[in-house]
């Protein structure tokens, strides 16, 4: 015959959350004090328009900062899944930059 058990017992159960956590100290990269000799490369999650808007970008920054180096994204793998992962992150790093646009014009 089944029956009910009842205990006095208090039971206590410590959930932990299996993903981690990550504190956020800074959101964002130390700003350049200048463009001037640095070299800024271009990153595109190949949206419709990038190839209009980083020529345009790179010709005003080009303009601004003779001195600095531009790095078109045609050098870059192009697409957010192929530019968010550490194989391009490496190239980046490769390439000496010392800034990155990332961006797309759509």
């Amino acid at each position: 015959m089944a029956g009910t058990v009842q205990s006095s017992k208090q039971v206590k159960l410590e959930v932990y959350i299996p993903t981690g956590s990550t504190q956020v100290v800074q959101s964002h990269a130390t700003r350049l004090t200048t463009l001037a000799g640095k070299t800024i490369c271009e990153l595109s999650n190949g949206e419709w328009g990038a190839h209009r808007i980083f020529p345009a970008i790179r010709e005003l920054l080009q303009k601004r900062f003779p001195d600095a180096k531009l790095v078109p994204f045609t050098e870059f793998p192009v697409g957010t899944e192929k530019i968010d992962n550490e194989a391009t992150i490496d190239r980046v790093a490769r390439r000496g930059c010392d800034a990155v646009i990332v961006g797309n014009a759509g």
